[in-house]
């Protein structure tokens, strides 16, 4: 409910965005290269959006060497388990442990 309710008001964001900044730009580049007329949202907008495919993008690689990197350390946490199951002996159950004679006084409390 709380997801509907924030991508709701996120629309509703935008649109009064986009309703408000419908000023007509164009853009100049170097040697006379020029844009034709086009809103100012959607400059804005797009400039956005590529904001987030880049920041995804290298996100995403970091991810994807921290996934290599924890794919190695679990083999190797495997190997060192292995290694310990066949270095240790087997145990075939608890050792029985000495009585102590009971000395006939009640514990101290």
């Amino acid at each position: 409910m709380v997801k509907i309710i924030f991508i709701i008001l996120l629309i509703i964001l935008g649109a009064t965005f986009c309703t408000m900044n419908r000023q007509e730009i164009f853009l100049r580049y170097f040697f006379g290269w020029s844009t034709g007329s086009f809103p100012l949202y959607l400059l804005i907008l797009t400039s956005l959006v590529a904001g987030i495919v880049v920041g995804f993008s290298v996100g995403w690689g970091e991810r994807w060497k921290l996934r290599a990197k924890a794919r190695e350390l679990g083999k190797q946490i495997k190997t060192l388990k292995d290694d310990i199951e066949t270095l240790t002996p087997k145990e075939d159950g608890p050792e029985p442990s000495e009585k102590v004679p009971d000395s006939g006084t009640p514990p101290l409390a």
